[in-house]
């Protein structure tokens, strides 16, 4: 299950078990989105903002939220430009991430 995948599953899940986004929401959120493999700093940053987001914007419906989640996340996502340099001898690039998320398979189709 891809890291996508497993957030959307995640997340599903939450915001079928809360009805509000109260403290125990972003509580749970920020466990979800760590266990989702998207690092504690992140997590805790995301939540952060999400929260402040809600409170600012007066947001209630779990579509609201649910929104406001998938912009936050989008925007933590966008990184600029994908380009790569590969004119300088030797090229390196370095892949990390955490198991299972398809290292060895892409270094494969590259």
């Amino acid at each position: 299950m891809g890291f996508f995948d497993k957030l959307k599953k995640i997340t599903t899940n939450l915001f079928t078990t809360y009805t509000e986004a109260d403290e125990a929401f972003f509580e749970e959120l920020e466990e979800t989105l760590i266990l989702s493999d998207f690092g504690m700093e992140i997590a805790v940053e995301t939540v952060e903002k999400l929260r402040e987001k809600v409170r600012k914007e007066k947001l209630s419906s779990q579509e609201e939220v649910r929104a406001a989640l998938r912009e936050i996340i989008v925007d933590t996502l966008n990184v600029g430009t994908t380009e790569v340099n590969v004119s300088t001898s030797p090229c390196v690039f370095l892949f990390i991430g955490v198991n299972g998320v398809g290292k060895t398979t892409s270094i494969g189709k590259m």
